[in-house]
This record gives structure tokens, sequence and C-alpha cells, in this order.
């Protein structure tokens, strides 16, 4: 997976890129802990996990329309996303309506 930076006022976290089926399907177990996964995707599960995910959902603007919390076990949609931004629970998280910048790392 590609290593990239996210930023957004007052937030930025690094993240990697899930551009493979496999990188999508296992998501934050194929990265280091508490690392983020941004998965082109609209929807996402938590099967296996033990913990809970928070997600950023992103437009094709690259603006935050969504946040949320999905316990393990669960799967989610976020219809107005374009992007999805898998977080360890607890992780500071961008403002709806922020712009997210993605960069190399």
């Amino acid at each position: 997976m590609q290593r990239v930076a996210l930023s957004a006022p007052e937030w930025a976290t690094t993240a990697y890129m899930a551009r493979t089926f496999a990188d999508r399907l296992l998501g934050v177990w194929r990265v280091p802990a508490g690392s983020a996964v941004v998965l082109p995707v609209t929807s996402v599960h938590s099967f296996g996990r033990r913990r809970p995910l928070d997600l950023v959902g992103v437009d094709a603007g690259m603006r935050v329309v969504a946040t949320k919390t999905l316990p393990p076990n669960r799967v989610t949609v976020l219809r107005s996303a374009c992007m999805i931004v898998e977080l360890p629970a607890g992780s500071p998280l961008p403002e709806l309506g922020d712009e997210i910048q993605i960069t190399d790392e």
C-alpha cells in the first residue's frame, strides 16, 4: 500500500491507500497499528475486528460528508461518499465540510 499524508484544517494523519482488492478487503489489518487506511469505496465492514473503527466519508470534491463509528462485526454504507478513511476508534477526526488534502509522504 502507498503511504500518504492526509490533512484538513486542524487535522492531519498518516494513511495508506488501499488500491488492490486484498488491500480493500483487509483494510487496517495490513497497515501498522494506529494507521489510517484510505479506501475508494462507499461501504466497509468490521468483521473480525475486536474494536470499533472511526470512519470519515469523503466526496468527489474531497470534502468530508460523514463521520461514523463502526462497531465490530458490522457493515455500513456511506452513500454520499466516494472514498472512506478508516481510523482506529478514538482518533481525532476532521469536521464535516472540511476539505481533505492527500499528499505523498
